[in-house]
C-alpha cells in the first residue's frame, strides 16, 4: 500500500459544507476522531499538498478516478401500528450528483460508486447518464469505465485500519471496468491479508450490500427487543 494519490474532495454548496471545506483547505482537520491515524494521515496530506477540498464541480476533469459516495437514505411515508406501509428513495441528489461527474469528468474517467443504492442503480441509473453527458459533450462513451463496490469501514478507534483490513466485493459494467476497479482498489486495500472477490454483475454487488445491512439491522432489533424485555 505504498501509492499515493492526489485527492479532491467534492461536496454540495451550502452553508453546512462551506466551513468544513475552508477548514480542510487551511489545514485544520474539520472533525473528531477516535482513531489517531486520521489525524496523522491528515497532518501528512497537509505537508505533502495533496489534499483539497471544494464545491466546484469543474474538479472532476482532473480526476482519473471518481469516487460517489453520497448518503442515500429510505425514507417512511406512513407508518400505520407499528406497520410500515410505504417507502421512498430519494435518488433526486444522487442522480444530481452524477450528472454533475458526467458534466466535467475525462472520457477515460474511473466512475466507482461506493454509495448503498438499490439494485440496479448502476446499470439504470448511473450509466445512462454519465454516457448521456458524455455524448453531449462530443465524447466518446467507449473509454470510460464503471463500477461498484461498497464501501466498509468500522467506526471507531481503528476507523483507518477497517477500510484499509476488510474484505471487499466489486464488480464493473464490463470486463475492462471490473480490471479498473480491481487494480485500483489493490492500492487501497490490503489484498494480500483480505482478497477482493469479484462477482458476476454490478447488481450483484448492489444486492450483497442491502443483504449485509439487513443482517446488521436484524441483529440490531433483536437486540433491543432483548434489551426491552429485560429491563421490563
Amino acid at each position: 500500500l505504498t501509492e499515493e494519490y492526489a485527492v479532491i474532495g467534492v461536496d454540495l454548496a451550502n452553508e453546512n459544507t462551506y466551513w468544513k471545506i475552508k477548514s480542510i483547505n487551511d489545514g485544520i482537520f474539520p472533525l473528531i476522531s477516535e482513531d489517531p491515524k486520521i489525524e496523522e494521515f491528515f497532518e501528512r496530506s497537509r505537508e505533502q499538498g495533496n489534499l483539497l477540498a471544494t464545491y466546484d464541480p469543474v474538479a472532476y476533469k482532473y480526476a482519473d478516478v471518481v469516487i460517489v459516495d453520497i448518503n442515500l437514505d429510505v425514507k417512511k411515508i406512513s407508518e400505520e401500528c407499528g406497520v410500515l406501509k410505504e417507502f421512498d428513495v430519494d435518488l433526486s441528489g444522487f442522480k444530481a450528483a452524477i450528472r454533475s461527474v458526467g458534466a466535467h469528468c475525462r472520457d477515460n474517467v474511473l466512475v466507482l460508486v461506493e454509495t448503498t443504492v438499490p439494485p440496479g442503480t448502476c446499470e439504470n441509473i448511473v450509466k445512462p447518464i454519465i454516457e448521456d453527458q458524455l455524448t453531449q459533450r462530443g465524447l466518446t462513451t467507449a473509454k470510460y469505465r464503471l463500477g461498484h463496490s461498497y464501501e466498509r469501514v468500522m467506526p471507531g478507534p481503528e476507523y483507518i485500519d477497517s477500510i484499509r483490513e476488510f474484505p471487499r466485493v466489486y464488480s464493473g459494467c464490463n470486463v475492462a471496468s471490473a480490471d479498473a476497479i480491481e487494480a485500483f482498489l489493490n492500492t487501497i486495500i490490503d489484498t494480500n491479508k483480505y482478497p477482493l472477490t469479484k462477482l458476476s454483475t454490478i447488481r450483484s454487488v448492489e444486492t450483497a450490500k442491502i443483504i449485509e445491512n439487513t443482517y446488521r439491522a436484524v441483529n440490531i432489533a433483536l437486540i433491543d427487543e432483548w434489551t426491552r424485555f429485560a429491563e421490563k
